[in-house]
């Protein structure tokens, strides 16, 4: 998932953090925007070539937008810095993922739990432009009237962006309209802590007898709940939710998004090899990895598990995938092998913001 190269990741250091400058806050936070979209489209093409199931595309790329969203949301905030407004530090961590660390995502849940408050006590935006008019007309430069205009798109967009949570999990989703079938899906997203990368897992499983009538849906909930913040494989994940009644796990999937290597990084002597073939623009790489497990067979079924309505299953071992986004320059470097030489897809992203494979 994330490699282990770095002397501080080595040595168990955990997560670290590092400020970035004022001036590189919007720019990264934009830059970051773009790339998570761009993984949307390779995450697409994972699923075309099979590696990702469509419900687990679906639900990974509604969280890659969700990430992106607020990574956007964080740029509105920060921009004000530009402005000489007080300093609104933003530390990313520069080891384990080069992604925001997650107390930036805490900050602005605080702000959201006020935006409305402060909607309020700021002028509309007509009355913004009116006095910003009135003091270009009298000579001055409408600072105040800028700095509000950002408080107020920023305070707009924070109240209509869900924000990266710790854990969210969705609804269960029924993947057929056909008549008989049973088949469903249940996603939840989150945040790995100790390497400050996001995570979002899917669960296929089949309805047996009374699922919705037996309360199942509010159990298979609790269980999900209980696994948050877990790192636990896939085939000990099909294990706890085998106490669920009534439903038959048939499938899991887990789609990890990170590292993220680029100029703010402590990056290695081979990122560092691999940086140095892009000539024009930022150099960086964007990781992610799917994993795959799917039930094999019914597992011994006990007394109580009959008497509870539930069929363990036994899950085969997990199947990885990784994938790596590039500039195309060095996606021409690499060509179908990450910095260090192992498989890997790599998609390389044009200057137009095509993938290429």
């Amino acid at each position: 998932m994330a490699i282990n190269r770095h002397p501080l990741q080595a040595a168990g250091a955990g997560q670290n953090s590092r400020m970035l400058p004022d001036e590189a806050v919007v720019t990264y936070c934009d830059a970051l925007g773009d790339r998570l979209g761009w993984l949307g489209g390779a995450l697409e093409a994972e699923q075309t070539a099979g590696r990702l199931s469509l419900a687990g595309c679906k639900a990974a790329q509604a969280f890659l937008q969700e990430i992106r969203a607020t990574v956007l949301v964080l740029a509105l905030k920060h921009g004000r810095q530009l402005l000489d407004v007080e300093p609104l530090p933003m530390t990313i961590d520069p080891t384990e993922s080069g992604m925001p660390t997650f107390k930036d995502f805490w900050m602005l849940r605080d702000d959201r739990d006020h935006a409305e408050e402060q909607l309020r006590q700021i002028p509309a935006r007509e009355q913004l432009v009116e006095h910003a008019l009135d003091a270009i007309y009298n000579g001055r430069r409408p600072v105040k009237q800028q700095i509000l205009w950002l408080q107020r798109a920023y305070m707009e967009r924070l109240a209509a962006t869900p924000v990266v949570a710790d854990f969210r999990q969705g609804e269960p989703v029924k993947l057929s309209a056909k008549q008989g079938d049973r088949l469903y899906a249940v996603s939840w997203t989150g945040v790995i802590h100790s390497l400050n990368l996001f995570e979002c897992v899917t669960l296929h499983f089949e309805e047996r007898g009374g699922w919705h009538v037996t309360g199942g849906v509010a159990e298979l909930r609790d269980l999900v709940d209980d696994l948050a913040g877990g790192r636990h494989t896939l085939p000990e994940m099909v294990g706890l939710i085998n106490a669920a009644p009534w439903i038959v796990p048939r499938a899991i999937e887990r789609v990890t998004v990170g590292p993220y290597h680029h100029h703010f990084t402590e990056n290695d002597e081979l990122v560092q090899r691999a940086f140095a073939a892009q000539h024009e623009g930022e150099p960086w790489m964007l990781r992610a990895t799917i994993e795959r497990a799917a039930t094999t067979k019914a597992a011994s079924r006990s007394k109580l598990d009959a008497l509870f309505g539930r069929e363990p299953m036994e899950a085969g071992p997990a199947v990885h995938y990784r994938l790596l986004l590039t500039p195309l320059a060095i996606k021409q470097l690499l060509g179908d092998a990450d910095e260090d030489g192992q498989a890997c897809t790599v998609y390389g992203v044009t200057k137009q913001g095509d993938l290429v494979c």
